[in-house]
C-alpha cells in the first residue's frame, strides 16, 4: 500500500487490528525486515511498517534527510491511517528515528521498543566516513554500500546462504538519493543521550549478544538511562536480531507487551510536551 506523506510517496503494510505497533527499519533496509512481526504479532494487534522515505519502495528526494524528517513522515502516516497513540519499535536508524519522535511527538506513543541502536551522536571520523559513503554512492550506486554492510548484518555463526540472500535483497532496493540522503542526516543527528531521562513511556531495549555494529554496550546505556526500562539481550544474533533470530525477538516483544504497562499505561513520551508547529 502506498500514501502520499510529506511530497513523497511512501509504501506500507498495515495489517491486523488492535493496540497499533509501529515497525521501524534501519539502514539501508526496509520494512519486509520485519516480515516475521508482521506475521507473528498481526493477530492480536494493528502491525504498521513503512519504508522510510528513499528506501524500499518508497519514492526519494534531493538531499539530506534528518532523523526529525522521517519522524515527520511517521508522525502523518498515523495521522492518515489514524492510528492513535502507537507502540514505536526501532531498529539501528530506526531507533534514532524513534528517538527524535518521542521528542517531537510525545503524546503520540504508548511505548518505546529500541532495538540495536544508540542514543549518541556519530564521532567525527564516523561522520565524515558517512559523507565519503555517501559520495561514493554517487559515483559508484547503492551495491558499495550493500556489499560492505550485508555482511555485518547477521552473526559470524550463520551458515544460512538463504538468510544472506534476504538480507542482501533488503538492501539492494534503495534509491542511491535515499541511501545518500539518510547517511547525511546520520551523519549530522544530534546526541540525544541527554533526553532520555526524560521518557516516560514503558520502554523496551533488545539487543543481541553478536551485534557487531552497535555493540550491546550500547544497549546497556539505553537501558539504564531511560526511567524504568527493561534490557534483553539475545543470544547468538547479530544486528539484524528481529530477522535472523525471530523467534526469540519475537516472544521478547510479546513477553514485555503481555505486561500491560505499554498497552494501557500512561501516554506521552516525554516528561515535558513539544510539539512542532
Amino acid at each position: 500500500m502506498f500514501k502520499d506523506i510529506n511530497g513523497i510517496r511512501i509504501a506500507y503494510t498495515d495489517e491486523g487490528e488492535g493496540t497499533p505497533l509501529l515497525f521501524v527499519h534501519g539502514f539501508p533496509l526496509n520494512r519486509a525486515t520485519w516480515s516475521k512481526q508482521v506475521a507473528f504479532f498481526k493477530a492480536n494487534y494493528r502491525v504498521v511498517a513503512p519504508d522510510l522515505r528513499g528506501l524500499g519502495e518508497s519514492a526519494s528526494g534531493p538531499g539530506p534527510v534528518s532523523m526529525s524528517r522521517f519522524a515527520e513522515d511517521l508522525h502523518a502516516l498515523m495521522q492518515r491511517l489514524s492510528t492513535g497513540p502507537v507502540v514505536l519499535v526501532g531498529h539501528s536508524m530506526g531507533g534514532y528515528v524513534a528517538l527524535a519522535f518521542a521528542t517531537a511527538y510525545p503524546n503520540a506513543l504508548r511505548g518505546l521498543v529500541l532495538v540495536g541502536t544508540k542514543a549518541g551522536k556519530d564521532a567525527p571520523e564516523v561522520a565524515a566516513a558517512r559523507r565519503a559513503t555517501a559520495e561514493k554512492v554517487r559515483t559508484d550506486g547503492v551495491s558499495t554500500v550493500v556489499d560492505a554492510m550485508a555482511p555485518k548484518m547477521l552473526s559470524a555463526s550463520n551458515e544460512d546462504p538463504a538468510m544472506a540472500a534476504s538480507v542482501h535483497g533488503f538492501m539492494a532496493s534503495s534509491k542511491p538519493d535515499g541511501v545518500m540522503g539518510a547517511l547525511w542526516g546520520m551523519a549530522d543527528r544530534p546526541d540525544a543521550s541527554a533526553r532520555l531521562g526524560q521518557i516516560r513511556v514503558p520502554t523496551l531495549v533488545i539487543t543481541s549478544a553478536d551485534d557487531t555494529v552497535i555493540p550491546p554496550s550500547e544497549s546497556a546505556v539505553l537501558a539504564g538511562s531511560i526511567p524504568g526500562a527493561q534490557l534483553r539481550v539475545i543470544p547468538q544474533a547479530g544486528h539484524l536480531v528481529a530477522f535472523e533470530r525471530a523467534d526469540a525477538f519475537n516472544e521478547a516483544l510479546k513477553d514485555w507487551l503481555d505486561s500491560g504497562s505499554a498497552v494501557s499505561g500512561p501516554r506521552g513520551a516525554m516528561s515535558v510536551s513539544h510539539q512542532p508547529g
